[in-house]
């Protein structure tokens, strides 16, 4: 059972990622080149997609994903507070936090997404005592 939910979880981001980036390239040697990075403004994107899209849903899917990642990494180890969401909190909240922090941030957009989450989702759900 332990080993199911972090299986579970690689899975879903495996799955997300085929769905969010293209078909991986060749690069001039003909090895596979790296998939480029899944940043914070792709992200966005993602986010502001309509009501009911795959868009949308790959939005939600990353930042349940995100948060999911997070609290079994918290559960390993007791010291990492960066955020507290509540565990019962809606996809839509979290990208709602996420929608509005870029926003606020533009400067922060070109890092790498799951930064960019951890960050947005520290100031909209700073832990006790922090």
């Amino acid at each position: 059972m332990r080993l199911l939910l972090p299986t579970a979880i690689v899975a879903g981001l495996f799955a997300f990622a085929a769905f969010a980036q293209p078909a991986p390239n060749l690069n001039p040697t003909g090895n596979l080149a790296p998939p480029p990075k899944f940043l914070a403004k792709d992200l966005l994107g993602l986010c502001e997609g309509p009501e009911g899209s795959a868009r949308l849903a790959g939005c939600l899917r990353y930042l349940q994903a995100a948060v999911a990642m997070y609290e079994m990494a918290v559960a390993e180890s007791k010291d990492m507070t960066w955020f507290c969401a509540p565990r019962e909190a809606p996809s839509a909240l979290l990208r709602q936090q996420f929608v509005e922090w870029a926003k606020e941030n533009p400067d922060q957009i070109g890092q790498e997404a799951i930064q960019a989450v951890r960050l947005a989702l520290t100031d909209a759900f700073p832990c006790q005592g922090d």
